[in-house]
């Protein structure tokens, strides 16, 4: 069972300082203080109780990408190791990077290397961040594997924000519409219910069909408001379900206009994750493995997986990725280019690029198209209601 031992001690100065370490036992928590030349005067133990585990998420990319550049910074200046990452979890205002980054503390303090330190979290942590900490611990080059991984979670970041952006307003056009429609449905049909039956009115079929509709949401409404929270959650943890997920990203590779986006911004991930990786050193193989879990759809990790297969068999690999319905033969072509000229990290970095590039312009181009039809929408919508309730009245007016 883990056990913290709270001291109180002096350092070289003479100071009197205060803290907790954590230690098997109290004879290697005492080693631990004077390795850290603090004279100890008092040392007492507390024993830690197992905990329930819950599920613990993962670290939000922004986050991330501020993690990375702060800490490149600070590596860069000499600043010791152990006091950026203290000095980075006081300043983050994330509490399961904060506490990503004071397990990490322990874990150095302990003698763990960098890169294993951060790994006993790998649940809230991305895979290429790990790896590229394993090579930069290989290579030395620790700040220029840092900077090049807020690099890479800035581009991602960037993505995401004109995805957000794009859709911001058309979403919200569906939502004012479909609260709308339910206010009508509501509180104003239901006037028109009344009045139909008293004049006794002969109703067309699209009226009954709005006022079965009125009907069943004013019945059904508090159960309709309920089930919303239940039916998102529902929706989110489905998602973890392997069914579930390769039929969503099959779907969003085949679906017009989607397609385009989803291909771009897998692309766009591999070019930048592969290069990325291969440009700190990693072997090619587990580039690819890494690049595998990063990509963000089940289906391009799968033929990112059966490529890595062939080129393990010895395929080279242009050649591994001929089959891929997911990599067009544009991309294939190029792979060969920079795999035969010695160029392929070069090559790489430009297809992400000029696929960041094609991303943008499609989700421009999609959110233009979202608007006006939305708002066509909203008006058949509207007027599909208003055309219900006034054909009786056009009848009745017609008897007179």
């Amino acid at each position: 069972m883990e056990t913290s031992f709270y001291y109180k001690a002096r350092n070289l100065a003479g100071e009197q300082v205060t803290g907790k370490v954590k230690s098997d036992t109290r004879q290697a928590a005492l080693g631990l203080l004077h390795s850290k030349d603090l004279f100890v005067i008092n040392i007492s133990q507390r024993v830690l109780r197992p905990r329930i585990q819950l599920p613990k998420g993962r670290v939000r990319i922004r986050e991330l990408a501020v993690f990375c550049r702060q800490f490149a910074i600070m590596n860069a200046a000499g600043i010791p190791l152990l006091q950026s990452l203290h000095d980075l979890g006081e300043q983050t205002t994330d509490k399961l990077l904060q506490k990503v980054i004071s397990e990490a503390v322990v874990s150095l303090e302990r003698g763990k290397s960098l890169s294993e330190a951060f790994h006993a979290n790998s649940d809230s942590l991305p895979p290429i961040m790990i790896n590229m900490l394993t090579a930069a611990e290989v290579s030395g080059s620790l700040d220029l594997a840092l900077e090049r991984l807020a690099d890479n979670f800035e581009k991602e970041v960037q993505v995401r924000e004109k995805i957000k952006s794009a859709l911001t307003y058309p979403v919200l056009v569906a939502v004012v519409a479909l609260l709308a429609v339910a206010v009508l449905l509501v509180y104003v049909v239901p006037i028109f219910v009344d009045v139909f039956e008293q004049v006794g009115a002969s109703l067309p079929a699209a009226t009954r069909l709005l006022l079965a509709l009125s009907s069943v949401l004013r019945q059904y409404s508090p159960v309709v408001v309920l089930s919303l929270p239940l039916l998102f959650l529902a929706v989110k943890y489905a998602q973890k379900i392997k069914i579930v997920y390769t039929t969503r990203d099959r779907l969003f590779l085949t679906l017009p206009g989607v397609s385009s986006i989803t291909i771009g911004i897998t692309i766009s991930r591999f070019a930048h994750t592969l290069s990325m990786l291969l440009k700190s050193g990693l072997p090619l193989l587990e580039s690819l493995a890494v690049t595998e879990k990063v990509v963000g759809n089940s289906i391009a990790a799968l033929e990112i997986s059966e490529a890595r297969r062939g080129i393990e068999a010895g395929e080279r690999i242009a050649p591994a990725f001929l089959k891929s319905r997911v990599f067009p033969k544009m991309i294939v072509s190029m792979i060969e280019t920079g795999e035969e000229s010695g160029a392929l990290v070069e090559i790489l970095e430009k297809l992400g690029s000029y696929y960041d590039q094609d991303v943008e312009v499609t989700i421009t181009r999609m959110a233009s198209l979202l608007e006006p039809a939305l708002i066509t929408v909203v008006g058949i919508m509207v007027g599909f209601i208003a055309l219900s309730i006034y054909l009786p009245l056009f009848g009745l007016s017609g008897s007179l």
